[in-house]
């Protein structure tokens, strides 16, 4: 039976659910709307960054290398540009035989280069490109250009590596570069895998000033990782891979040396002995003027990393060509020292400066045992000024009787041995003073005798000295009594022109020094060069007055060491060097000769050219 009450029911029952579904569908939509609003409005700015960081990346510029220069400013070591090999990681998927075609055309050991990459895409997931080859030659950069078709997952890049000019010149002062180890990175920060760094020389001891800031600079990429290009206007944006805005790179400064490079060629030109060294001084205010050490090497070699064979070449070498001598190399400085042997005897008032000790008859008898002079006819009678002039070994030897150790020891510090000069290169030599403790600890107590102390008198057995430090000790009788400070470096210069700082050390008085004392032995020094029996007479300059003093070391595995000081002129030095020449025999007839040519030059070709 029909009720007409059950019809409005129904109804009212479908309007309430209809109502309740409108409901949740407004729900539903305002739910909608809302995370919209949210996602576009509220989180606008970070999904738009989020979005630029799929297709921006922040990307280092690097800072150009600061140029070492000479004293008057000419490039000694300067940036080109290179090409650089890098590998696409994304590029290689797919491409395994092909990658392996092309790293045996470019010469590039495949398994190495696959563990790298595998070690570069685990920590860097974002593609970007990764070093190969750090400098290219032409065959690699043909193969590459050739076949680009092909090695697309390979790109080029261009980049800057140093340089040196002027090849062996002055190898040694400036050093070279390498590329950045692994355990280095985790030591140093500041510094990214393939980013060269300084080794030896100016380039290792300076490399703060000389590296630079680098900069970042924004690039687009594409889904490969492949750089599209360099974005502009985006300054300011934040959260593009922590990166606000970009900046440019500031480049290293200039390092401006205390050598003229035409002078530094000039004394290389002259010093062709295999091995030894040339240290080249300003007495005044310690400047270094020329530094030789030989045998040299070729940075260069090193700019696109050395290969092994090479390496093991150099390392491997018995003459050691990447030995700085100049500072690492020590010798006894034979009848060189007999200049503070003499003064020590003075200062201690052991002789005096016109005493004629025992004469010389080629030998001197000291317990069992004969000492020899270098001139087997002897010397007869001599003052201070005489043996010195004339290097007689039998009137040192007298004074090695008389003198105790530590008073050499202590004289010997006073004209800088034993102990770093403190010059602005890295790894110099401290060298051997020995005093009585020393020889305590070398022979031990009361198994040592004076006749130790004889040799040490002319400059033999354990001491020791670089040819810097003989040079040091030339220069403080050069100027009075003086000490000064080696350095390499003149001035620093921002990139921009303006001088970050200067070098400049004057000289101090030693309050110790007897500076009466000291004219009686420079004196005996003008002698050595210009006496008539003076033992440096080949270093005579026509014109010049000089001081000298030669020296032949004894070498117990060959040929005898030459030896050679000097400075001038004589009345008012303004250049003092030392010579070290080994296995070349007598100081006064290798040594002095080079000094000559090498001072001529100084005074009368250099303000020629």
């Amino acid at each position: 039976m029909y009720v007409e009450g059950s019809d409005r029911h129904d109804v009212a029952a479908l309007n309430a659910r209809f109502r309740k579904l409108i409901f949740i569908i407004l729900a539903v939509l305002l739910i909608i709307l809302g995370r919209l609003f949210y996602l576009q409005v509220v989180r606008a700015e970070q999904y738009k960054e989020l979005a630029l960081s799929n297709r921006i990346r922040k990307e280092r510029v690097i800072a150009p290398r600061g140029f070492i220069r000479d004293r008057r400013g000419t490039k000694l070591v300067v940036n080109i540009p290179i090409y650089q090999i890098c590998i696409l990681p994304r590029k290689t998927r797919g491409k395994s035989g092909v990658l392996s075609v092309a790293c045996r055309l470019l010469r590039v050991d495949e398994e190495r280069l696959r563990s790298n990459l595998q070690e570069w895409t685990e920590r860097f997931p974002d593609g970007r490109e990764m070093p190969v080859v750090q400098a290219a030659d032409k065959e690699q950069i043909s193969i590459l250009m050739e076949n680009r078709e092909f090695f697309t997952f390979f790109k080029l890049v261009s980049k800057h590596r140093r340089q040196y000019p002027d090849s062996t010149i002055a190898a040694h002062v400036l050093g070279y570069v390498g590329e950045v180890t692994d355990d280095e990175l985790g030591k140093i920060s500041n510094y990214h895998r393939g980013d060269m760094i300084g080794r030896t020389g100016i380039e290792f001891n300076y490399e703060h000033y000389l590296k630079g800031v680098d900069g970042e600079r924004l690039v687009e990429i594409s889904a490969d990782g492949v750089v599209i290009g360099t974005i502009d206007g985006l300054d300011g944006i934040e959260g593009v891979d922590g990166f606000v805005g970009s900046r440019a790179p500031v480049p290293g400064r200039d390092i401006w040396l205390t050598i003229d490079i035409k002078f530094q060629r000039e004394v290389e030109r002259i010093f062709t002995w295999g091995k030894g060294a040339v240290v080249v001084m300003d007495p005044r205010n310690g400047e270094i003027l020329a530094g030789v050490s030989r045998p040299s090497y070729d940075p260069n070699m090193f700019i696109g990393g050395v290969s092994e064979q090479d390496w093991q070449k150099l390392y491997e070498n018995p003459d050691n060509p990447l030995f700085n001598r100049t500072i690492q190399a020590t010798y006894p400085p034979a009848s060189v020292f007999k200049l503070v042997t003499a003064y020590s005897a003075l200062s201690n008032r052991i002789v005096g400066s016109r005493q004629h000790l025992k004469p010389c008859y080629g030998s001197y008898r000291f317990g069992n045992r004969n000492f020899g002079c270098w001139r087997p006819e002897g010397h007869g009678s001599l003052s201070m000024k005489g043996a010195i002039e004339q290097s007689c070994d039998i009137y040192f030897y007298q004074l090695g009787e008389l003198l105790s150790a530590d008073q050499f020891g202590e004289t010997g510090r006073i004209f800088g041995y034993g102990k770093k000069s403190g010059i602005d290169l890295p790894s110099e030599a401290v060298g051997t003073i020995p005093d009585h403790a020393y020889f305590d600890r070398r022979f031990g107590k009361r198994k040592w005798t004076r006749g130790h102390l004889l040799n040490y008198s002319i400059g033999q057995g354990e001491l020791l000295a670089t040819p810097l430090q003989i040079c040091m000790m030339s220069a403080i009788f050069a100027n009075g009594g003086k000490r000064v400070q080696p350095h390499m470096v003149y001035q620093i210069v921002d990139f921009d022109g303006r001088k970050a700082s200067n070098y400049e050390w004057p000289a101090v008085e030693l309050p110790t020094i007897d500076k009466q004392l000291l004219g009686i032995i420079r004196s005996a020094m003008e002698g050595v060069v210009s006496g008539e029996r003076g033992t440096g007479r080949a270093s005579a300059v026509p014109g010049i007055k000089i001081a000298g003093k030669t020296g032949t070391s004894q070498n117990p595995h060959g040929e005898d060491h030459a030896l050679f000081v000097a400075y001038a002129p004589a009345e008012d030095p303004e250049i003092v060097l030392a010579i070290v020449m080994e296995n070349a025999g007598h100081g006064g007839a290798m040594a002095a000769p080079v000094a000559r040519e090498i001072l001529t030059y100084y005074f009368f070709g250099l303000q020629n050219d």
